[in-house]
């Protein structure tokens, strides 16, 4: 059991570790681990097959853009915003899945490490409590959108206007504002971090109310995210690559996927199409993506992790001050 002291200072390996650090430890964790993976692999092999079918002719013809541009040639975007249409509804239906189960697994976290409370047999619902999660983590991201988009937008406008008038002010002006909303896109999101957490300790909508979380630990919180962000994506990658390869067969095809390859990735696609026909392949195919979920399920409860960590330890010293 992990229990918070009341007015203990912010402790970094238990906020990136709080996954494991539940009052049943690694038990619980494992059980959530194990239905996260599977939910979000099967939501990833559901559909697959929808999305898989235009892939070909959208490789190639973001391949063909790829060195239009290396060219220096304008890209023909017809043939790509002809095949966008035919994969949206796929895509859409993936990423509601996706949110939807993020927020159900992000809840039963936030539950178990607030409350020792959880659901019996599968912990993953999606409720009231689950929908109100799910809102607090949009709205973190669009109040994101809404600055960077703000922020690009008056920076351009105030730049180019100062420019005309003094070039040199103006290119001073240009970088430290572009600075100043760089650093002002990272501490957005991570000053409102905790909004999901506090949500379910709360019992209600929280959103702005996260700053008073997060409020004089924001450094704390900056290198657990990087640790976990970096460790995260790095981790993914090598999961994927390593997927990627087992599958096809063949180690140039990332570099295909990414349009940057000297041949057309349509060719290799169908080579990896061929393959994928023998049941062994299938196989490998299906497990890949069951390993991809697990791992995608790992980075995600680990980043709400630490917000659940946040709000627990915030409420403990919140409980001290009474006192103080």
């Amino acid at each position: 059991m992990n229990i918070q002291k009341q007015g203990a200072g912010f402790d970094f390996s238990a906020a990136i570790t709080q996954l494991f650090r539940t009052q049943d430890g690694k038990f619980f964790a494992k059980r959530l681990w194990f239905w996260a993976s599977a939910a979000y692999a099967i939501a990833m092999l559901v559909t697959f097959p929808f999305i898989i079918k235009y892939y070909p002719d959208l490789l190639e013809a973001n391949w063909h853009n790829m060195k239009a541009m290396m060219d220096g040639r304008t890209p023909d975007n017809m043939a790509l915003l002809a095949i966008l249409p035919k994969m949206l509804p796929s895509y859409l239906f993936l990423m509601v899945s996706m949110l939807a189960i993020g927020a159900a697994v992000e809840t039963a976290l936030h539950r178990k490490v607030l409350f020792d409370q959880e659901e019996s047999g599968i912990p993953l619902r999606f409720g009231a409590v689950q929908f109100r999660v799910l809102v607090a983590q949009l709205a973190v991201w669009f109040i994101w959108l809404i600055a960077y988009t703000l922020g690009v937008l008056v920076l351009s406008l105030f730049v180019v206007a100062l420019a005309a008038a003094i070039p040199v002010l103006g290119a001073i002006i240009g970088v430290l504002g572009f600075i100043a909303l760089m650093c002002l896109l990272v501490f957005l999101p991570i000053s409102l971090a905790p909004a999901a957490a506090l949500t379910v300790n709360n019992d209600r909508l929280q959103i702005m109310g996260a700053r008073k979380v997060s409020k004089g630990i924001f450094w704390n919180l900056f290198g657990a995210y990087l640790v976990v962000v970096i460790g995260g994506y790095v981790l993914i990658y090598v999961v994927m690559s390593v997927a990627v390869i087992a599958v096809t067969g063949d180690t140039a095809f990332l570099e295909a996927l990414s349009g940057l390859g000297s041949e057309n990735p349509k060719i290799a696609f169908e080579a990896a199409a061929q393959r994928f026909k023998n049941p062994l392949v299938m196989l490998v195919g299906i497990i890949s993506i069951f390993a991809y979920g697990a791992t995608y399920a790992l980075y995600t409860l680990s980043i709400s992790g630490i917000s659940s960590y946040t709000v627990k330890w915030w409420r403990g010293n919140d409980e001290a001050s009474q006192f103080d």
